[in-house]
């Protein structure tokens, strides 16, 4: 996996955006930022209330479009955009299901337009040292992971395999064995994990769950060479640098900084986890 870029796109995209709230707001100032090399479009309509064709039709004008409607939307819109020829950027989760992302991959390639997965902890700036090194032997993650009721644990392990996979430049899993402790019958409270890739980097994960979510903390290491970082939260930065990455990607005709195909294998990396911490 090559090097996250977040250079100068080139101008001329016409850009429409989609969705609400906390992450619409994000892309909303990542986009203004390019302001005027793109045109933008927003559509702050309810997608639940508009009709398919309405859609469709909104689409034809775009060239890119960025969604970031509530999940149970997203894998509609998404598979309207590519029906229409359109490259979309995608909030996480891009689907609800593995075999809707492979459905959208399927239209994507059908298509030849490009699907870019919203995963901006690979643009952390603590980062940039890291993505031309050869791969680490090691690779070491931990967090303490905060807040009330049941932790969303697939959406976080996501993240940190995402991760995981960028840093050991591997989508291919040898071997995966993890263990998880229970606070009650339905939710856990502690999670450990190792992967073996087939690059030859091993990585061990560690979250639990205690009061406030703490900064991530990585350790990197190999024959000569070790790293200890931590992934302190860089807010709207991280967001504003994954659009240009992807815009550039796009401009090149190259693909995605993280494409829907990674995060299909990222997904089935982790569903082979949860079957074993169940």
């Amino acid at each position: 996996m090559d090097r996250p870029q977040a250079t100068e796109p080139a101008p001329a995209f016409r850009i429409g955006l989609i969705g609400s709230g906390r992450a619409v707001h994000s892309l909303q100032t990542a986009l203004r930022a390019l302001k005027p090399m793109h045109a933008v479009a927003r559509l702050s309509e309810n997608t639940l209330e508009l009709p398919d064709e309405r859609l469709a039709a909104w689409m034809r004008t775009l060239d890119v479009v960025f969604i970031a409607t509530p999940p149970a939307e997203r894998f509609r819109v998404t598979e309207i955009a590519l029906r229409e020829g359109v490259h979309c950027f995608v909030a996480w989760p891009p689907a609800p299901a593995l075999r809707d992302l492979e459905r959208l991959n399927r239209l994507a390639e059908e298509a030849r337009v490009e699907v870019g997965v919203s995963r901006p902890l690979r643009f952390h700036p603590a980062l940039e040292s890291v993505w031309e090194q050869t791969p680490p032997t090691l690779l070491v993650y931990r967090q303490q992971v905060g807040g009330q009721g049941v932790v969303p644990w697939h959406a976080r392990l996501a993240e940190v395999v995402d991760l995981c996979c960028a840093l050991a430049h591997s989508s291919s899993v040898l071997r995966i064995e993890g263990e998880a402790v229970r606070g009650g019958p339905t939710w856990l409270e502690a999670i450990a994990f190792g992967l073996r890739f087939h690059s030859g980097t091993y990585a061990q994960v560690l979250m639990w769950r205690n009061g406030e979510t703490s900064t991530p903390e990585l350790y990197l290491a190999r024959t000569g060479w070790h790293r200890r970082l931590q992934l302190e939260a860089a807010g709207d930065d991280l967001i504003q640098a994954e659009v240009r990455a992807f815009l550039k990607a796009l401009a090149a005709r190259q693909p995605a900084p993280v494409s829907l195909l990674e995060t299909l294998q990222v997904l089935r990396i982790v569903e082979r986890l949860m079957s074993r911490l169940r």
